[in-house]
């Protein structure tokens, strides 16, 4: 039964993921991110998968401070350190448990250094990219392949918003 949840959850979860690749607007990327990793906190815990979730939790601080253009560099460096900490204390899946945590480092440091659209979208391909190989490893096969699917559109969006801004500065 909990795994039949955690692979509900994970469908939502993707669900808010590709809305995120497909949003060109900074904020709403973000607040799409923020529901997104709630849900897939959520998830995490139904497969017992705990430095998912707990570098999902402290992800979602950080999303809420992208969302109101509030993430300083102290909050990159804390929100840093709790990942890995917390992710190492709680991981009980050896290697695969390190995903989670270097997923979340990536994905703060884009959010942190990267402010244009086209350099978050490719920063947000790598970390789709490692949270999928994550999710087939625990075995959240569907989560696996909406991540899949939404680096195939994510991949679609970011050559898209390119071309559008190569056409406009001509």
């Amino acid at each position: 039964m909990f795994f039949m949840i955690g692979n509900l959850l994970s469908v939502i979860s993707v669900a808010f993921l590709i809305l995120s690749c497909c949003i060109n607007d900074r904020r709403k990327v973000y607040q799409m991110q923020f529901v997104e990793t709630a849900t897939c906190a959520a998830a995490t815990a139904f497969f017992g998968a705990w430095s998912g979730l707990t570098t999902n939790a402290i992800a979602l601080y950080r999303n809420y401070k992208n969302m109101n253009d509030a993430f300083s560099r102290r909050d990159m460096i804390v929100t840093s350190i709790l990942t890995v900490a917390a992710g190492l204390l709680v991981n009980v899946n050896g290697l695969i448990g390190l995903i989670p945590i270097m997923a979340t480092l990536e994905i703060t440091y884009t959010n942190y250094y990267l402010k244009d659209v086209l350099q978050i979208k490719a920063g947000l391909l790598l970390n789709i990219t490692l949270w999928m190989i994550y999710f087939f490893m625990i075995g959240s096969v569907p989560a696996g392949l909406g991540q899949m699917i939404t680096l195939l559109l994510g991949l679609r969006s970011l050559f898209q918003y390119g071309h559008g801004r190569r056409a406009a500065a001509a």
